[in-house]
């Protein structure tokens, strides 16, 4: 499924990219892949139902798709075609990856005791991005009572921990060599 969904997404990128497209086909895709996100279980019953021909899957891309722009419903109607519109969020959550790098910018969730301020977020965002090299950070700040204190943040795979209980694991682990 991994591996199908890069292979859409690639190629939707790129089709856009050359286009000239790719910010109107991130916010148009997005947008399909929010309305499309409680319905996911329908569309992969869809894909498996032997009853619907490709023709009939098709049509369901035009009346409900019909809006997009002509490379997203190319995509929708091989999605439908292949028996795939169940992997439209993966696809989406592809795509959204290879146009952050393009753009060199990255989700961060700061984990914190309390709502931070938009002093220390803004305090926050310049460290991340010292850190990490990347030109735009979009942060959520999330409360998170069992740090004790201090913070965590987790941009794509790394994690930077400078909360009191990571702080207290680090000299439990040290007692625990010393003995």
């Amino acid at each position: 499924m991994a591996k199908v969904a890069k292979k859409y997404a690639k190629a939707l990128f790129d089709s856009a990219k050359d286009a000239g497209n790719l910010n109107n086909m991130y916010e148009e895709f997005s947008t399909i892949n929010e309305a499309v996100q409680p319905e996911v279980k329908k569309l992969q019953e869809l894909d498996a139902d032997p009853q619907k021909d490709v023709d009939q899957r098709r049509r369901f891309v035009t009346i409900v798709f019909g809006h997009a722009n002509q490379y997203l419903q190319n995509m929708l109607t091989i999605l439908a075609t292949n028996r795939h519109l169940g992997y439209i969020h993966n696809i989406f959550t592809e795509f959204e990856a290879l146009y952050n790098q393009f753009h060199n910018q990255d989700y961060a969730v700061i984990e914190s005791v309390y709502a931070l301020s938009d002093d220390e977020l803004a305090s926050i965002d310049e460290i991340i991005k010292a850190r990490t090299n990347l030109s735009k950070i979009m942060i959520t700040n999330k409360i998170n009572p069992e740090l004790i204190g201090g913070i965590r943040v987790n941009v794509g795979t790394k994690v930077m921990d400078a909360s009191i209980k990571n702080d207290l694991a680090q000299l439990e682990k040290q007692f625990i060599r010393v003995k």
